[in-house]
């Protein structure tokens, strides 16, 4: 089956089998699918500043939730697109994907005497955007992948470490690979295509068409060029196709672990700062591009239609099926989340009954859509000035998540 935007599949699984990359938009739930796995599109700003806040938390060793977390789902998508029993040309493939998805470029040719390169990355990106002047490695991201793709391409289970990295001023990030006992945690494959009734009573725009909106950026060919960088510039920012896996297997093992510290509050505020920076920073850039301007900008009759501009555009990211309950301009914005990732996540991880609402990301994007519409200065001036918090959740009982933000 074809959806109405024309070269997109919309069908399930199995995948193309002219290109193992091929992307599936599914309409009737928001999700987007690359081999097998539903992405998400995020920028190197909430993707680093994510690795921060895990990896500078202490008693919970981010590092290793961040490596786990990236191994087990790619060595899994990595199987779904590799066509060859050859480990060679399933290590290429593992390569292209690596470059598909937005991450970078990595060079497996030194595999056999212990060392992988890698020329880009878009977590140095991140990292270089937000946080300069770091020096040591950041690549921990890269050395889950690495590994995950290794066992998936040539069934040996190894280590992988980075010895050198471009953040700290060197021309290529360099990784060591030593062989290591079989130690993948089992986590379920979750399935995204939760189906909710439709609600009635959502807010729209006269202006802005949310389908057009959507159906144009699944067009668009949001990927990076396997043969190039393997980065995707776009928007103002670099993007990069994420399993949404990777996010809820990190996040809600990291909520877990300081949960058990007592730090529950802490770990929900330093994930929704994550996602509100993210908001502002990739939102500016969506509105300040040719795109907007050529699409949603004819649409924008009132500022409150950029509202429900982001939101359409929001939903063809991948994160969800969510819709404006409530707003009024400059003081509050009810959402509404009938298929959030991050609630599904949790409850394919843990089952319902969560003690508090698990979706940070979406709490943090509400209030970060607010600061940009109706705050001034800077983003570090708008920072704060709008608070989001999620009422309900799917992964406490209930039927939805949803949200509300209030001017601080």
């Amino acid at each position: 089956e074809m959806s109405m935007v024309t070269g997109v599949q919309t069908c399930a699984l199995p995948i193309s089998a002219s290109d193992p990359f091929a992307l599936e938009y599914h309409p009737e739930s928001y999700r987007r699918v690359i081999a097998g796995e539903e992405v998400i599109l995020h920028c190197h700003h909430y993707n680093s500043r994510l690795q921060r806040t895990l990896e500078g938390a202490e008693g919970v060793n981010g590092k290793g939730i961040i490596r786990k977390s990236a191994s087990h789902v790619f060595e899994r998508q990595v199987n779904t697109a590799a066509r060859s029993s050859d480990p060679a040309e399933r290590l290429t493939t593992a390569a292209r994907l690596y470059g598909h998805l937005g991450f970078g470029k990595v060079d497996f040719s030194e595999l056999d005497q212990g060392t992988i390169t890698s020329t880009s990355a878009h977590f140095v990106e991140g990292w270089h955007a937000g946080f300069k002047g770091k020096a040591e490695c950041v690549c921990t991201f890269t050395e889950g992948f690495l590994q995950g793709a290794i066992q998936a391409a040539t069934g040996r289970s190894v280590q992988v470490r980075e010895t050198h990295c471009m953040m700290g001023g060197h021309t290529h990030c360099s990784f060591e690979v030593q062989e290591s006992e079989r130690n993948t945690p089992q986590f379920p494959k979750f399935t995204f295509s939760f189906a909710q009734e439709p609600r009635s009573g959502f807010q729209e725009s006269d202006s802005v068409d949310e389908a057009t909106i959507i159906g144009a950026l699944v067009a668009m060919p949001i990927h990076g060029d396997p043969d190039g960088p393997g980065l995707i510039p776009a928007f103002g920012v670099y993007l990069a196709n994420m399993p949404a896996d990777f996010y809820n297997l990190a996040c809600h093992t990291f909520v877990q672990r300081m949960t058990a510290q007592g730090k529950l509050q802490t770990a929900r505020e330093l994930l929704i700062a994550d996602a509100e920076s993210c908001a502002m920073n990739t939102f500016r850039g969506i509105m300040n591009s040719p795109e907007w301007e050529g699409l949603v900008g004819p649409m924008i009759k009132q500022r409150s239609d950029k509202l429900f501009g982001l939101i359409a555009v929001s939903n063809a990211l991948g994160w969800g099926n969510w819709h404006v309950a409530e707003h009024t301009p400059s003081e509050s914005l009810e959402l509404v989340s009938l298929n959030g990732y991050e609630a599904l996540g949790y409850r394919e991880l843990f089952g319902e009954g969560a003690g508090a609402p698990m979706c940070f990301m979406l709490a943090g994007v509400s209030a970060g859509i607010m600061e940009l519409l109706y705050s001034y200065g800077s983003i570090e001036e708008r920072f704060g000035t709008f608070l989001g918090d999620e009422e309900d959740c799917i992964c406490t009982g209930n039927s939805h998540c949803s949200f509300l933000v209030e001017a601080a």
